[in-house]
């Protein structure tokens, strides 16, 4: 049997690299090479929780576990009148490191481990077709372009038609880090988020700086404009919108030092919630199977989808490795079910976060606030979508869960 990886995100290179482990012959294809995954903008600002560093020591992957590239700690603030803060320690340290530099060594990884990846570009239906007839399943991880016109959105999975926020970011010298050091979100009721990451980059430790805003609130006077040519403007309005909404974060900033780290570390865009049929069957029946991004596409604000991805990758070579027949529609149609039970949690709690917040958030942060175990054990379940979503889906789960943290009972 042969499979057909089309992207070299996490998804695609973590299903690469697993299957390599796994005996099973694949061919990644990718549209570019680590100089120029490297050398390019960024495309995300990405956290990897234990469970995913978990899964890099399964592959060999041991680049990054020096706690050099490590966050313990996350700091969540509620800015304005009435405003709170928590900060709740991560049972195992999570590791926030550029993905340029990331994705760019397992690729390379890959080719050392005798994978021979075919640098071509697969940007729509009618190019993936071209791929028929050589690979007896094609999957497909790259979420971007016209490709995504192969797997039509589910509308009963997708309640969003526009984006809940638009997004623009950095990487800043000039933040010092919190105390203790790690990862901070700032909400901005009705306005948006920031979030500011100590973050491993190509010139060391700096800060993300992210800004999520709410459509037409005054956030978007940087989301709306474009800075390509304009660095250190950029840099002045993030200061000032950090000196105007976000005082909290305001004292770590050194105004003399604050700058973008290069021109080109700079990400604008926006996200549209969505997640897309799982499959779909070409003209000469195969099939093509999709994961990650290709087949969900989550907000950032709740740090969560590359971490689905890495978890998908490998559900789905498990799946692969077991499977003795044809990889035809019922294989595509169990396969993508059968990971949607992983991902739903993911997308319901994502979903949950960026629209209005029900009632048991404001419990839930406010219990967190005022009591440490709270805090924990709400912060440690960063790495358990299934278990965060339990205990935030509706009041009652809530105050289970706040009970059972306060009382010290055993679970995640």
């Amino acid at each position: 049997m042969s499979i057909g990886i089309v992207g070299t995100g996490i998804s695609g290179l973590h299903l690469a690299l697993r299957l390599q482990q796994l005996g099973i012959h694949a061919t990644l294809y990718t549209d570019r090479r680590p100089d120029e995954i490297r050398s390019g903008p960024p495309l995300n600002f990405v956290t990897r929780f234990d469970s995913t560093r978990e899964r890099e020591k399964a592959l060999g992957l041991t680049t990054w576990a020096s706690s050099a590239y490590d966050n313990s700690w996350m700091h969540m603030y509620i800015e304005g009148p009435g405003g709170l803060s928590l900060r709740g320690r991560l049972p195992k340290p999570a590791s926030s490191v550029d993905f340029r530099i990331y994705l760019a060594a397992l690729l390379e990884e890959y080719q050392r481990r005798g994978g021979s990846p075919v640098h071509r570009k697969i940007a729509d239906r009618e190019q993936l077709a071209e791929l028929v007839g050589q690979h007896d399943l094609l999957v497909v991880a790259a979420g971007r372009g016209a490709l995504m016109d192969t797997f039509p959105r589910d509308p009963a999975r997708s309640p969003y038609l526009q984006a809940p926020r638009h997004l623009v970011g950095g990487l800043f010298h000039g933040v010092r880090a919190p105390e203790p050091s790690g990862m901070t979100m700032h909400m901005v009721p009705g306005i948006g988020e920031v979030h500011a990451p100590t973050y491993h980059s190509f010139e060391g430790r700096v800060t993300v700086v992210l800004v999520e805003a709410v459509p037409d609130g005054p956030f978007t006077a940087v989301t709306g404009r474009d800075y390509r040519d304009e660095p250190d403007q950029f840099a002045k309005d993030i200061l000032d919108l950090i000196t105007t909404h976000v005082p909290s974060l305001r004292p770590r900033v050194e105004v003399g030092e604050f700058a973008l780290t290069r021109p080109v570390d700079m990400l604008q865009g926006a996200v549209v919630p969505t997640v897309r049929r799982g499959w779909a069957r070409l003209d000469d029946g195969t099939c093509a199977l999709a994961i990650g991004d290709a087949w969900i596409t989550n907000d950032p604000l709740t740090a969560q989808g590359a971490n689905l991805g890495s978890a998908l990758a490998f559900q789905l070579a498990d799946a692969l490795t077991a499977h003795t027949g044809p990889y035809d529609e019922w294989f595509c149609r169990t396969a993508s079910e059968r990971m949607w039970a992983t991902a739903r949690p993911v997308v319901d709690w994502t979903n949950m976060f960026i629209g209005a917040p029900p009632p048991q958030m404001g419990t839930l942060l406010g219990a967190a606030a005022a009591d440490q175990r709270v805090a924990d054990r709400f912060i440690a379940n960063l790495d358990h979508p299934a278990v965060m979503w339990d205990s935030i889906r509706s009041p009652e789960h809530t105050d289970v869960f706040i009970a059972g943290a306060r009382s010290g009972r055993s679970g995640t």
